[in-house]
């Protein structure tokens, strides 16, 4: 949804006029139960009257802005709350932005904080610029964080690099309300010239650079904060959230698809009586599964309803909070006149139940369905043909190869503690014709990493321990790397995955048996799907549900294989270029015999 800045001469000249009755209001919602998120006041029979796309009255009886052509609705049975607003999310992969904002509606959510940190390490800046170009054209407000991340680190990655002057042209578009989150607090702590550069750049035009302190702690957490940054959302128990908010940080509460800490986290704050005016609720993303099971902000609400938190303050954690912290409680986050027509009706306040939604002055759904088309989307042949591996696979491209020809060998591996946390284990393995093979007894399978980015012929080489699942998986998901990532036992199975992953330009593709089982397409950029999300949804269930039939233990499987390549996170991970130790900040070799470390090569 464009995003207007707004004048007193035209604007709110004309939302003067309208409160008091000289224009007529385009739209009234009379005699509500309005949940006033500023006053934390629940006020009976509340008219609230829009002009355009912003409030102009509210109040007791909006009668004298109705005219022939307002459109009224009776809301005598309904809560009033302002859209839902998630302060931190990712809406680039799955599927579109346009497809996310859909179910985001439906569920009353009507802004959304949202970080393209996918699109911008496939496509570089031009993946950012796509991104802005959609998110202007769907009817979900959405502001855009420029990602931090692109890469990670490059010292272990060779995704697109967003320059500092593309930073700083981008940090002047309207709808850019700061930079993603600084994954990579070490580069912070080491005063990284180029991160400082970016961050200095965002402060000067006043704008937020969104934190992640996973494992930050003590004079480390303290250093950080003392760089200007204001939140995190990577606090998992109530200690590292309380430690933040006595810091003065704003503290981001996940419950999305990846983390759901609100039951770690709630229950104990509020034993401690620490004030929450500083708490918000976010997903940190959705995955079309959830999406479709669960909803949106009204389920992530919910929630904090059922651990013990008041409606009241659980739909200000989701709509006020988040627009004080990033300093745009004078457009959106509350009703107001004004405020942004983002406007909600519950028939229950507890379980947060949705029956319209209304953005921008529009009223988009009502009684779950949707009532305006979505814009159709073109995608530029750059977008939809990023996988560029110069050849197909064979078999004995993903040979992992030992220094001599028959006997064992100690080979470092990547061990799955859950589905996100990994630690390196040293297993002995067998070595048949100077190649490494795997024990599935020990339930160890390889991985395998290749650089899709470039056009190279680069493929590192590693093993993984824990998956269960002893199946070839290829995958060009995966943050925020997006190589492609090969699993399995059978390196004849593990090609026909990959060749079949170059052919359909990016997804997820699961083989067994000589034969491809199913798979996801994901031609734009290799991470997004082009179908409904209802689709990708069906598509993402029947997928993992095979994966736990094979054996694997997790409830998500592809959940581990996105974060097989994070290198911001313990313990270690894989490139392609190799095995990376994250505490040590350095590439280790794949075999433990091997005790010297590494130098980390150039790109």
């Amino acid at each position: 949804m464009p995003l207007k800045r707004t004048r007193l001469t035209d604007v709110n000249s004309l939302l003067v006029q309208t409160a008091l009755g000289k224009y007529k209001s385009d739209l009234v919602i009379k005699d509500g139960t309005f949940v006033n998120v500023y006053s934390g006041e629940i006020l009976e029979n509340i008219d609230v009257a829009v002009k355009g796309d912003r409030i102009a009255y509210v109040g007791e009886d909006a009668s004298h802005t109705i005219g022939e052509k307002t459109q009224t609705i009776n809301a005598s049975k309904f809560f009033i709350v302002p859209g839902f607003i998630d302060a931190h999310t990712h809406v680039d992969f799955y599927c579109t932005p346009t497809e996310h904002s859909k179910f985001s509606l439906l569920h009353g959510t009507t802004t959304v904080f949202a970080e393209p940190d996918e699109l911008a390490n496939v496509l570089g800046f031009e993946g950012i610029k796509l991104f802005v170009k959609e998110a202007r054209r769907i009817p979900l407000r959405v502001y855009i964080l420029l990602p931090l991340c692109s890469p990670q680190d490059p010292a272990f990655e060779n995704t697109h690099m967003i320059s500092v002057p593309e930073i700083r042209k981008a940090l002047r578009w309207r709808d850019v309300v700061g930079l993603g989150e600084t994954v990579s607090w070490v580069r912070l702590l080491n005063i990284d010239d180029e991160y400082f550069e970016k961050i200095r750049r965002a402060f000067s035009l006043r704008k937020r650079v969104e934190g992640h302190t996973a494992g930050a702690k003590d004079k480390k957490l303290v250093a950080y904060t003392a760089s200007g940054i204001l939140s995190c959302h990577e606090s998992i128990n109530a200690k590292e959230a309380v430690e933040r908010l006595r810091l003065g940080m704003w503290v981001m509460l996940r419950e999305g698809s990846l983390r759901r800490d609100l039951t770690n986290i709630l229950p104990d704050l509020i034993k401690q009586g620490v004030d929450l005016s500083r708490v918000i609720l976010v997903t940190d993303s959705l995955d079309p599964v959830d999406a479709v099971e669960y909803g949106h902000m009204d389920f992530v609400a919910r929630k904090a309803v059922e651990l013990g938190i008041d409606p009241v303050r659980a739909i200000q954690m989701v709509t006020v909070h988040p627009a004080e912290y990033f300093m745009l409680d004078g457009e959106i986050g509350g009703i107001a006149p004004g405020r942004y027509a983002d406007i909600v009706l519950l028939d229950d306040l507890e379980k947060l139940r949705v029956k319209l939604t209304i953005s921008g002055g529009k009223v988009l759904m009502k009684d779950g369905k949707l009532l305006l088309p979505f814009p159709s989307i073109t995608y530029p042949d750059f977008a939809l043909k990023s996988i560029h591996i110069p050849r197909k696979l064979r078999p004995e491209d993903l040979n992992a190869k030992a220094p001599f020809r028959e006997g064992m060998v100690k080979v470092r591996m990547i061990e799955l503690m859950n589905e996100i946390i990994t630690r390196m284990t040293i297993e002995k393995l067998s070595v048949v014709n100077g190649n490494i093979v795997c024990a599935p007894e020990k339930d160890v399978i390889k991985v395998v990493v290749i650089d899709r980015h470039w056009n190279t012929e680069r493929i590192s080489h590693g093993f993984l321990k824990g998956f269960g699942a002893h199946i070839s998986i290829a995958t060009s998901l995966n943050f925020d790397n997006n190589n492609a990532i090969v699993i399995g036992l059978d390196e004849e199975d593990m090609a026909l995955a990959a060749n079949k992953l170059i052919d359909i330009q990016g997804g997820i593709v699961v083989v067994s048996n000589k034969r491809v089982i199913n798979y996801l397409a994901m031609p734009l950029a290799g991470v997004m799907s082009l179908d409904p999300l209802p689709s990708v949804a069906e598509k993402l269930r029947a997928i993992n549900d095979f994966i736990k039939r094979s054996g694997c233990p997790f409830e998500k499987p592809l959940h581990a294989l996105l974060f097989l390549t994070f290198v911001t996170l313990p313990e270690v991970r894989i490139t392609d270029r190799g095995l990376v130790d994250v505490r040590g900040h350095r590439f280790v070799p794949l075999i433990a015999d091997e005790t010297s470390n590494i130098n980390i090569p150039s790109s």
